[in-house]
């Protein structure tokens, strides 16, 4: 008989190891595999099974149908009564739809299509084959939240230290856009305090709305409120502890906190603007291309090049004022003599046009052929509560505790 060297049988046995240990677990391994499918979720309860399947980019629906229980029969009446319905060749990333399926039969019973918005279609399927397709909204939930800050820099920065979203923050520089220029006017130490709603989808757990319902801002010289409120005829707004509205004719700046944050959205917005008074009108330092918005509701009475003020706006308002935008980089869509405007629209951009030693806008208010300084101007408010509707107002925020 052939003798083996010691290596040999060293070989071997390392080989029949393998054989023996190795090679089962790592069949058993593949075996018990399964490649997952990111798309499909597979949902239990007490009585039906549920697949959940998430549009992906690119995605065709009839397609990702394929990939779920349903037959191809069921699929098809799916498609079907979907199509009654809505344009499944418009499907979004990030909508979803739901099949439950009967757990003693295995027979689909509900199918769900949850497009973005608070809308679902639902198409069902009764124990004698019926099948209904119906239009729904989704239930919604609404918390109430508070919070309050110090300003240290900028408002934008203190309130995203709080976690305020982006939308609550432009509503509450909007609710006092009539009263403060929160590029300019806020001062290290000033307080900001406000209550807020937020609906969310309960479905989708996502926010459909929010709202302001009560907003401070505190200065060393003045506390500014704002109470939303609904009056009796159905119209809404914000108003001071005395029922007058926050609007008036003017806005504050022509430089508006939401146009800039927009563009802006840093951890800090201001210092981005300053602004100085040489003259007799208002300098506001800022980048090129920043969007410049009309103070009030007026007609455009010029929009040219104009000498040392380079491209201009002058806008005519009912008051009899007139207002002026220097030194632009371009005008805004469809601003040209004889337009007509509303207050916030942008009619221009921030340039160096004309006399300009860097990017700025020069603006100016005239009254009676003399300018004047429009930071002095008194502000009439736009709607002052009265009767009914002013007793129902002061008893509503003698109910509300801020922080």
């Amino acid at each position: 008989m052939k003798k083996f060297s010691k290596k040999t049988v060293v070989y071997f046995a390392v080989f029949a190891i393998c054989l023996i240990v190795v090679i089962p677990i790592i069949r058993n391994r593949i075996a018990d595999f399964e490649y997952p499918n990111p798309e499909i979720e597979i949902i239990e309860d007490a009585v039906s099974d549920v697949e959940k399947v998430i549009i992906q980019q690119g995605d065709i629906l009839t397609l990702t149908l394929n990939n779920t229980k349903l037959s191809e029969k069921d699929t098809g009446e799916i498609i079907r009564e979907l199509k009654k319905v809505m344009n499944i060749g418009r499907c979004m990333p990030g909508e979803f739809y739901e099949i439950l399926y009967n757990k003693k039969t295995g027979n689909w019973t509900e199918f769900s299509y949850y497009p973005k918005g608070i809308s679902y279609y639902s198409i069902t399927r009764s124990s004698d084959n019926v099948i209904t397709t119906e239009k729904k909204q989704l239930e919604t939930t609404t918390t109430e939240r508070k919070e309050q800050g110090t300003i240290t820099s900028s408002l934008w920065s203190a309130m995203t230290s709080q976690d305020i979203s982006q939308d609550i923050i432009l509503s509450f520089a909007d609710i006092f856009a009539w009263q403060i220029d929160f590029l300019t006017d806020t001062k290290q130490g000033d307080i900001f305090k406000l209550m807020y709603e937020v609906e969310y989808i309960a479905k989708k757990n996502k926010k459909l709305t929010s709202r302001i319902i009560v907003a401070q801002y505190q200065t060393p010289s003045r506390t500014y409120n704002a109470f939303y409120f609904k009056t009796k005829e159905g119209e809404d707004g914000y108003f001071d502890e005395n029922g007058k509205s926050v609007k008036s004719t003017f806005l504050k700046a022509p430089l508006q906190f939401r146009r800039i944050s927009s563009i802006f959205t840093t951890s800090r917005v201001h210092p981005i603007l300053k602004y100085a008074r040489p003259h007799l009108g208002i300098d506001y330092a800022a980048p090129e291309g920043t969007p410049v918005s009309s103070v009030g509701n007026g007609t455009i009475v010029k929009a040219q090049y104009s000498g040392g003020f380079g491209k201009l706006v002058i806008i005519k308002h009912s008051n009899g004022c007139e207002t002026y935008y220097g030194h632009l980089s371009k005008y805004g869509k469809g601003i040209k003599k004889g337009a007509k405007v509303k207050q916030g629209q942008v009619i221009g951009y921030v340039g160096m046009t004309g006399l300009a030693t860097g990017p700025h806008l020069d603006f100016r208010i005239k009254l009676n052929g003399k300018f004047f300084d429009f930071q002095k101007m008194k502000r009439s408010p736009s709607t002052v509560l009265t009767g009914e509707d002013k007793k129902a107002f002061m008893e509503k925020i003698q109910t509300i505790e801020l922080i």
